[in-house]
């Protein structure tokens, strides 16, 4: 779990977060999609301004746990999940920390649009 505070409105937020520290970068670019930081957008809202481009974004909540998990993922349930516990859990949505979150989301959004 990681936990963190929000800017907006500071609120708190947790969230499951699979170890893709401990995994190799896949070996195709298009698995691998990094998150984007913080002073990026204004600089790319800056450079469209200055050459007149229209901007659209948009934010969706919570994004990868709407996009399937193209990865075959399992975990053991620990003592949190009582009566469950010890059992084997497949993984059936992307989770922040995989190396091909981003990816399966872009999928995922390309094949709802």
């Amino acid at each position: 779990m990681i936990f963190n505070v929000k800017f907006d409105g500071f609120c708190q937020k947790a969230r499951l977060v699979a170890g893709g520290q401990q995994i190799e970068t896949p070996a195709s670019d298009l698995m691998y999609t990094s998150v984007l930081s913080r002073e990026t957008f204004p600089i790319a809202f800056t450079l469209a301004a200055l050459n007149d481009l229209k901007v659209k974004a948009s934010d969706v909540q919570n994004v990868y746990l709407t996009a399937p998990c193209t990865d075959k993922i399992f975990t053991v349930l620990r003592i949190e999940f009582s009566m469950d516990a010890g059992k084997t859990a497949i993984i059936i949505r992307a989770l922040y920390g995989l190396k091909s979150a981003g990816a399966s989301f872009q999928r995922h959004l390309a094949d709802c649009m």
